[in-house]
């Protein structure tokens, strides 16, 4: 078994919109391993950049919030 460069667990991220949370990212998990790579596929809005930035640790704070997880 390869030693993970990355792990996310159980991500979830919301932006609060008018006093009300939206879900952006919701409980997602994934492993790469050295060497690897990752590709993130999804239809326009379906979170892959906010997964992106949410592992980068760079969000736009404080409208964004990591509500689970961890990396």
């Amino acid at each position: 078994m390869s030693e993970h460069l990355l792990s996310v667990r159980d991500l979830s991220v919301a932006f609060a919109q008018g006093g009300k949370q939206s879900m952006a990212v919701d409980h997602i998990s994934f492993d790469i391993a050295k060497g690897e790579t990752l590709a993130l596929v999804g239809e326009s809005g379906s979170g892959k950049s906010v997964s992106a930035l949410s592992v980068l640790k760079i969000l736009p704070y404080p409208s964004a919030s990591n509500k689970s997880g961890k990396i």
